[in-house]
């Protein structure tokens, strides 16, 4: 999925300042989360919210030369304003809010957060969000899902929750698999929500410097099959960059271990073992295989399958036949077989995700990746 303008400037950030303080504290008489980021050189990049409200407030400036800090709210990139004055005080700060609307000075109250002192919770969804990021998790603790509609849908129901702030909804599968399958399809499902949730929040952080942000997302299940389940996340969002944008981040699992699946699991038209290499972290080491050998095939087989859709046209068309826009595809399985989505340059983005883009279970068998058993 392309990255979010936002949150990749965020991580930017946060990849140059040092460790993050966790805080909690009160702004008047508001409860609040804050999280700051004090680099060595003195600028301070953070973000807070109201426990009421839950959503983020950025926060810019400088820490002076007695310590204390002078912090600005929801700055443009071009704008200079001191909003907040916080002073050290016990491990923790203290100050006054004075921002343009304030009548008067507000007293600011701010401790450390230690995991200990952290709300428990029985999601074991967010456990990834705790280990990942203290600010997120205490902010997600306090949101809870809201069952939404069920639904029959290839012989399974399926019950939709609902996270009321960021609106991100996402699936669980209620019955048509055994219950250890259930359990782990769930897991992984209820964490991928929390995930989008985060990138929700993370994306309103972006646009915060700008004229604000928009963040939407469908969620479509193309496949409940016995072994194989797939469902389509699509997002359009737009997070304080350049342009607004748009993207497809499927999931498919293998429905037995509950495990995510790579394309190079079902499919393969390399040589030798389905076998790619990856970092501890699970990211490609390289794309040789992609650019050299998976995208002039596709181009190749999906030319012979669908020569109307890959017709040559004129420079203002979609050039299907071209290899560099299937060397990083989207993909998700469905009962007919594995829908891939191309990626172009902007100029050309509405040529992404063709109805007609789908490759055939009977073409995939002829050349099965790492995992021939899960091919339906």
């Amino acid at each position: 999925m392309r990255k979010l303008g936002g949150v990749l400037l965020l991580i930017l950030a946060h990849g140059v300042l040092a460790a993050p303080q966790l805080l909690q504290g009160k702004v008047g008489q508001a409860a609040v989360v804050m999280e700051l980021d004090i680099a060595k050189d003195g600028q301070v990049e953070g973000r807070y919210f109201y426990r009421k409200h839950h959503r983020d407030i950025a926060l810019t400036g400088r820490q002076q030369a007695d310590g204390s800090l002078q912090l600005g709210e929801n700055l443009q990139y071009d704008e200079q304003r001191n909003d907040m004055t916080l002073r050290p005080q016990n491990g923790g700060w203290v100050g006054e809010w004075h921002g343009p609307k304030a009548t008067k000075l507000v007293p600011v109250s701010l401790n450390a957060y230690t995991q200990s002192q952290w709300p428990a919770s029985n999601d074991a969804a967010l456990n990834p969000v705790r280990q990942r990021s203290g600010y997120d998790y205490v902010r997600m603790v306090d949101l809870p899902l809201k069952a939404g509609k069920r639904e029959r849908l290839q012989g399974h129901t399926l019950q939709w929750w609902d996270e009321p702030v960021s609106k991100i909804r996402l699936f669980r599968v209620v019955d048509g698999y055994p219950q250890a399958s259930l359990q782990r399809i769930n897991q992984l499902l209820a964490e991928r929500q929390w995930q989008e949730v985060a990138s929700y929040f993370d994306c309103q952080l972006g646009g915060a410097r700008t004229a604000g942000a928009d963040f939407e997302q469908t969620v479509t299940p193309h496949l409940l099959g016995s072994k194989l389940l797939s469902v389509s996340i699509f997002t359009s969002y737009y997070c304080g960059g350049a342009h607004p944008d748009f993207a497809d981040n499927p999931l498919t699992l293998d429905v037995a271990s509950g495990k995510a699946l790579q394309l190079e699991d079902l499919l393969w038209v390399g040589k030798g073992k389905p076998q790619l290499a990856r970092k501890a972290g699970g990211e490609r080491a390289d794309y040789q295989y992609e650019e050299k050998v998976l995208a002039p095939w596709l181009v190749n087989t999906l030319t012979r399958l669908y020569p109307a859709q890959t017709k040559p046209g004129n420079e203002d068309e979609c050039d299907y036949r071209d290899p560099q826009v299937w060397q990083f595809v989207s993909w998700y399985a469905t009962p007919q077989g594995l829908t891939l989505g191309p990626s172009f340059a902007r100029v050309a983005r509405a040529c992404e995700y063709p109805e007609w883009s789908v490759l055939p279970w009977s073409v995939v068998k002829q050349h099965p990746g790492a995992r021939p058993d899960l091919l339906p």
